[in-house]
């Protein structure tokens, strides 16, 4: 009794621990507007610019995550699109999100995050658009 209460805890604990990882405090960007962006479900959205270095090199591992937790993958360029840029307060590339299906943002970098933690909020993702 006292194992699997034990048990109980430590999950409960690991569940707050993985929400608080990714809660990303934001006025603008707590909610993407799917559709808007040409997307159905759960992504990984880099916000950049064809100029923009670091962009190109976080590509193909966004890309990787997002085929290795099934969810898509969405390059949104801010100089074709600055009305999105404007939206959401984007004011440094890249900026990368993942969001849910429903659109709410798990988490949200200015740079390319550690490779870990993009597959986690990607898996994150998937699992929170499963719950639905």
């Amino acid at each position: 009794m006292l194992a699997r209460l034990l048990v109980a805890a430590l999950a409960v604990l690991a569940t707050y621990e993985v929400i608080e990882l990714w809660r990303r405090p934001s006025h603008k960007l707590a909610r993407l507007d799917l559709p808007e962006l040409g997307l159905a479900g759960p992504a990984i959205v880099q916000f950049s610019t064809p100029f923009c270095a670091p962009c190109k090199v976080a590509r193909p591992q966004l890309v990787a995550a997002a085929d290795e937790a099934d969810i898509a993958y969405a390059q949104i360029d801010l100089q074709d699109r600055p009305d999105v840029g404007a939206k959401y307060g984007i004011r440094s590339v890249p900026t990368i999100v993942v969001t849910d299906d429903a659109g709410v943002v798990l988490g949200k970098w200015n740079k390319l995050p550690a490779n870990g933690e993009i597959h986690k909020a990607a898996e994150l993702a998937r699992a929170a658009s499963w719950m639905r």
